[in-house]
């Protein structure tokens, strides 16, 4: 403001005001105005740009994580990846024709290993010997075995009673009589099968081996990158709902408030018969059912249940997660809440988190599926971070009181 005050001034010094005649003085006293009043005007035009830049908002850091996101699977696996995505499939199917052309078999297969099986994904027939009886699943035996144990092509090129050798021929009057198995396995030793037979014997040549290694190389890595970026995407989704209910829970006025919006977060992202939260009571040993999704039974809201007496007690009283595949699996019946308890009611899945508050257990959360083996170490630890930031309500409750 004084600055402007200065330029208005000399402007009229210089408009109004003639000391000097017409001449050198003169002109050189309107020039020294004329300087001073561009020097005030550019300082103080500089100092409002500064102002304003100084007035912005400091761009937001990207948060660090402790973690490559890349390592949080999600259960993306083979597997998942071959059930649930379309792109991965025809892949799959392009790859296999790749072999095909270059070495003509009658029969062609594509399989996937679950656990001691052997899942289909594609078979062709090139003859008009058809192969009948076509099953989804089978064990893994015979040349199938060898090559999951050997991790390595395996050529046979005269097989005998071969029914006996690819189990997937037992009930057909097709017979091989000679069979290429190229495997793939990737880092967590999930493993894929290209399997080719012939009904001539010396029909596969094994130095062709170095071409095949490349190309089934190669599709390693294709899937290797596709899960990666599966995983990815799952990571950026759950870190994005994960900033939303951060914000619910501060615009929540009560515990009650924030109980609602935990039960609709999991709810949303598992799948289960029930879900509880029950709140502890731990002067009396007891805690309460705040909420319940799902299942109802005789165990519903406000309930109350000892703590030494079931599952979901014990995950409170001795602050622990508790992770069942299959409640109804063992000698002895567990209950859930006490022992008045004569059945789970069909339910089979059990997994139960603490709500944890510096030392202090709050409550717990559990959540509970018909299905047995519905939950593994992947949940747990992915409700764990929904129960780890529900647990800041309780610290805000208690500053606010």
């Amino acid at each position: 403001m004084q600055r402007i005050i200065i330029i208005i001034s000399l402007c009229l010094l210089g408009i109004f005001v003639h000391p000097f005649d017409p001449g050198l003085l003169d002109f050189f006293y309107r020039f020294v105005i004329y300087s001073i009043i561009v020097y005030l005007v550019y300082i103080t035009f500089q100092q409002q740009q500064k102002d304003e830049w100084e007035e912005e908002e400091p761009v937001p850091e990207i948060p660090r994580h402790d973690h490559d996101p890349l390592e949080l699977t999600e259960n993306w696996k083979l597997s998942t990846l071959i059930k649930g995505d379309d792109r991965t499939k025809d892949f799959l199917k392009d790859q296999f024709d790749i072999i095909v052309n270059l070495v003509f078999p009658d029969n062609g297969w594509v399989f996937y290993k679950e656990n001691n099986d052997i899942t289909l994904i594609q078979h062709k027939n090139y003859t008009d010997q058809k192969v009948e009886n076509v099953q989804s699943r089978y064990p893994i035996s015979g040349l199938i075995q060898i090559l999951d144990e050997k991790n390595d092509i395996v050529i046979e090129n005269n097989l005998e009673k071969s029914e006996n050798l690819l189990v997937y021929y037992s009930d057909c009057e097709y017979s091989a009589g000679s069979f290429i198995g190229l495997p793939l396995v990737l880092p967590n030793d999930e493993k894929l099968f290209f399997l080719f037979d012939s009904i001539h014997t010396n029909h596969f040549n094994i130095d062709d081996s170095s071409m095949f290694n490349r190309l089934i190389r190669n599709t390693s890595i294709w899937l290797q990158n596709r899960i990666k970026a599966y995983t990815l995407l799952t990571e950026l989704r759950l870190e994005k709902k994960m900033h939303k209910f951060t914000q619910n829970l501060n615009s929540s006025k009560t515990i009650s408030a924030a109980i609602d919006q935990l039960a609709l977060l999991i709810s949303d992202e598992f799948e289960a018969t029930r879900l509880c939260v029950a709140i502890a009571k731990k002067d009396l040993n007891l805690a309460s059912i705040k909420k319940v999704v799902g299942q109802q039974d005789e165990f519903i809201e406000n309930t109350e249940f000892p703590l030494d007496e079931g599952l979901t007690g014990w995950v409170i009283s001795k602050n622990k997660p508790y992770l069942i595949d299959d409640m109804e699996k063992g000698e002895y019946f567990i209950p859930r809440y006490n022992k008045k308890e004569k059945s789970n009611l069909g339910l089979r899945s059990f997994l139960g988190l603490p709500i944890e508050v510096g030392d202090q257990v709050m409550g717990s959360v559990t959540i509970e599926h018909r299905m047995p083996n519905k939950y593994s170490e992947a949940e747990k630890k992915k409700l764990s971070q929904f129960v780890s930031l529900f647990a800041t309500t309780f610290l805000r409750s208690s500053n606010r009181n």
